[in-house]
């Protein structure tokens, strides 16, 4: 609002109110409120104003402050020495703050913890890798993969990053791969800079990147329909919604989940904490997967692999309105 109003007249409660999506009522409240922290705006017959001469106290971040508040890296991997920048920019940020404001803010800071569990990262990698973004700087990534340990060197332009099931990943142009692809920041051992810059395509959108993914992964897209019972269809009511997820609850407190997903295999991870209250209806090589993800876990714990399970054997039989003739659950929707 004050920027807006520093560029001149012309902004009246409505037009503000419509600008921002609120209330004129509050509208009202902020420019109170800007007036009590010292802030000059006048009422002309055009609207409200600020001279352009006026200036906020300047906070006088650092550029680490800076990178540390618009990349919160120590709520994810507890960095000591991210979070003593955080502490100094929080600090800065609420000195500026008008006296109520301020108030609030530090008994929120006080009251208010989030640690997110995720795979820890070395800072100094983490921190070559967004300035890398930020300079649009082509580097060099001693990498090892999911299922390979064995170190390798990869050259990539990393377009940026996202946090997603508890881990960092950097989205980049892989140039030995020839495409876009997904690098686990907490896999990254070392970052070596190369003199080489990059343009982002126009086109490129971290979202898109990841449309479709369960959590990270993407590939071919599937259907599939999981029936629930009763014991965790609260949990997985409770989760973020997949996009396009549809979901039919029945008078026992099951529930039957229909979504369309582009890689099975975090899927078929997400449904094993469920246990015996999760039987998944479709696609066939979902099941597949799940199967056998649940006999390694007994072959591992020495208990003897029973011949493949009946669909629904462990959270009750389908509706007759849901089984199909010559199946066990909801047809697969066709097309």
């Amino acid at each position: 609002m004050v920027t807006l109003l520093q560029a001149g007249s012309g902004w009246t409660a409505e037009a503000l109110a419509e600008r921002f999506g609120v209330s004129t009522r509050r509208v009202f409240n902020d420019i109170r409120a800007l007036r009590d922290a010292g802030v000059p705006v006048r009422r002309t017959r055009a609207g409200y104003r600020i001279d352009a001469s006026f200036f906020l106290p300047s906070l006088q971040l650092t550029p680490h402050e800076v990178l540390a508040l618009l990349f919160p890296a120590e709520v994810f991997n507890g960095a000591e020495a991210d979070e003593e920048v955080h502490r100094s920019a929080r600090e800065k940020l609420v000195s500026c703050l008008p006296q109520g404001l301020r108030t609030y803010a530090e008994e929120m800071l006080a009251h208010t913890s989030v640690a997110l569990p995720s795979s820890g990262v070395n800072p100094a990698v983490f921190a070559e890798v967004r300035q890398s973004v930020a300079e649009h700087r082509r580097i060099a990534i001693i990498y090892s993969g999911r299922r390979v340990e064995q170190l390798r060197r990869l050259e990539i332009d990393p377009y940026g990053v996202a946090f997603r099931k508890h881990a960092w990943y950097v989205v980049a142009w892989s140039v030995p791969h020839r495409e876009v692809r997904k690098f686990r920041v907490s896999r990254i051992a070392a970052v070596e800079r190369t003199p080489l810059h990059f343009t982002v395509p126009k086109d490129f959108s971290l979202d898109e990147v990841f449309e479709g993914s369960w959590y990270v992964f993407g590939g071919e897209p599937h259907e599939v329909g999981i029936r629930f019972g009763a014991a965790v269809a609260r949990l997985v009511r409770e989760r973020k919604p997949h996009p396009g997820q549809l979901i039919q609850t029945f008078s026992d407190g099951s529930l039957f989940y229909r979504a369309h997903v582009s890689n099975l295999d975090e899927v078929a991870w997400w449904l094993v904490q469920y246990g015996g209250d999760a039987a998944v209806v479709f696609p066939a090589e979902l099941r597949a997967r799940v199967i056998a993800l649940a006999s390694g876990i007994l072959r591992a714990h020495g208990l003897p692999v029973a011949g493949t399970p009946k669909p629904y054997a462990a959270v009750g039989v389908a509706p007759d309105s849901m089984v199909a003739e010559g199946d066990g659950g909801p047809p697969p929707a066709k097309g």
